[in-house]
């Protein structure tokens, strides 16, 4: 288990970012269909990172290096422990036991 904890890992690692303006509603949906075709590529692309911390990843992508490095979920939230054995927090909503499908953010 490789263990990415922070942001660096994730969202600051070989991301992209591509603003484009259009004249009107029918344009930018137009040019979003065009750079909708891209994004397996760009995806595939991203598996460039085998090696974390020194280890090989067993990755196809970084999508889920990416998810993992913003979620705020607890152990308990993510089912990688007991909710019965985590103590129950009344500022979480579910009190932080409850597990949750998604991510937060």
């Amino acid at each position: 288990d490789i263990a990415v904890d922070c942001m660096a890992y994730g969202m600051g690692c070989c991301c992209l970012q591509v603003t484009l303006q259009a004249r009107d509603v029918d344009e930018s949906r137009h040019l979003y269909d065009q750079l909708a075709s891209l994004t397996p590529i760009m995806l595939a692309l991203t598996s460039a990172t085998p090696i974390l911390h020194g280890r090989l990843a067993d990755t196809d992508a970084r999508w889920a290096i990416i998810s993992a490095s913003v979620d705020d979920r607890t152990p308990a939230e993510r089912g990688e422990v007991d909710a019965a054995a985590v103590p129950h927090d009344p500022r979480m909503a579910g009190g932080g036991t409850r597990r949750m499908a998604k991510s937060r953010y």
